[in-house]
């Protein structure tokens, strides 16, 4: 056989089995995945191939059902209830279960978030898009990471397959430059244990994002609670633990988290009001440490409500963050 002919040979072997590969129960974002690029990414969603209620053992949304963690980071306690509400809402034409995400740090609540799942036919689960919103003294700072299947170019992703295999890689949400969360499996049969129990049949995938790459964790889920039960923050060395799961439960922390932070709140929460605009401060940012802004975000800093704005500087390429007094417009530090 000529060498021309062997090489042909090899290909037409590897597109064989590729194909076999793909047809052994990939889910169709794993078919569509390839370099990460927008226009490369699209999985093909038909409202008629899913189910009504969300039941993957490793994933499961029962109405009812409350998932408490905590975790101790540097600014103080994080404490996160996820409440899978009888909420429904329809994205992209498919009924996806709506799930109540919040969290408290120092008792305070910072982030308020509704995340719509759906399961397909084959048990694969899809993560349809969140309404997301960072908090401070009961007001939104911002609404970043919000995005929905179908509206402005975003696209669903995989919170969970059916039948998870070491090696695969998926994309768990794609909205273009906001979230583009993706996900490896790592390891079956994993043992974990946390405050509200050991456990040992629990998937540990990667889980990174190319719009922060510094940043990735191992997440451990377990059949015996349907869900998460352990975050472990890879460089950073923080840990998001399991403390209790219950059923048939309303919404609504322990302690005063709830009367703090705003919780259980019908109102829609309103807009923070700020001495300076965002451009505003990102020009006495640039004053201050001339660079590239690559991230503005609105945080408590030095007892103050305040602009941080990441900076990568001119003088040596490091990133710096230069804290601005939301209300007046003053410096209040650089960090690196």
């Amino acid at each position: 056989m000529s060498g021309t002919g062997k090489t042909n040979f090899a290909l037409m072997f590897l597109v064989l089995a590729s194909l076999l590969f793909l047809a052994a129960g990939c889910p169709q974002t794993q078919v569509q995945e390839r370099s990460g690029g927008e226009g490369v990414y699209n999985p093909q969603i038909n409202p008629g191939e899913f189910t009504s209620s969300v039941t993957n053992k490793y994933f499961s949304l029962i109405p009812g059902k409350k998932m408490v963690f905590e975790s101790k980071v540097e600014e103080g306690k994080e404490r996160i209830e996820v409440f899978v509400t009888n909420e429904k809402k329809f994205v992209a034409g498919i009924e996806a279960v709506v799930v109540w995400d919040r969290v408290w740090l120092n008792d305070e609540l910072i982030e308020d978030t509704r995340d719509w799942y759906a399961q397909d036919k084959e048990g694969n689960v899809w993560y349809l898009g969140e309404d997301t919103k960072e908090m401070i003294d009961g007001k939104v700072v911002n609404t970043k990471g919000s995005w929905e299947t179908g509206v402005e170019g975003a696209k669903p992703g995989i919170a969970m397959l059916a039948n998870p295999r070491v090696g695969q890689t998926y994309r768990q949400e794609f909205f273009a430059g906001e979230a583009e969360d993706m996900a490896d499996v790592i390891a079956l049969g994993e043992a974990v244990d946390v405050p509200f129990g050991k456990f040992k049949d629990c998937i540990r995938t990667l889980d990174y994002t190319p719009l922060e790459p510094d940043v990735r964790e191992y997440k451990y889920y377990c059949s015996e609670v349907g869900g998460v039960a352990l975050e472990v923050g890879l460089g950073s060395g923080e840990w998001v633990e399991l403390v209790s799961v219950e059923y048939g439960a309303e919404p609504g922390a322990q302690g005063t988290e709830p009367e703090a932070g705003g919780a259980g709140q019908s109102e829609r929460p309103q807009n923070l009001t700020t001495g300076i605009t965002e451009a505003q401060a990102r020009e006495i940012a640039l004053r201050e440490v001339p660079g590239i802004v690559t991230d503005v975000s609105i945080e408590r800093k030095y007892g103050k409500i305040a602009y941080v704005v990441e900076i990568k500087a001119d003088a040596d390429g490091t990133e710096k963050d230069v804290i601005i007094d939301a209300s007046t417009g003053q410096v209040l530090g650089v960090e690196r």
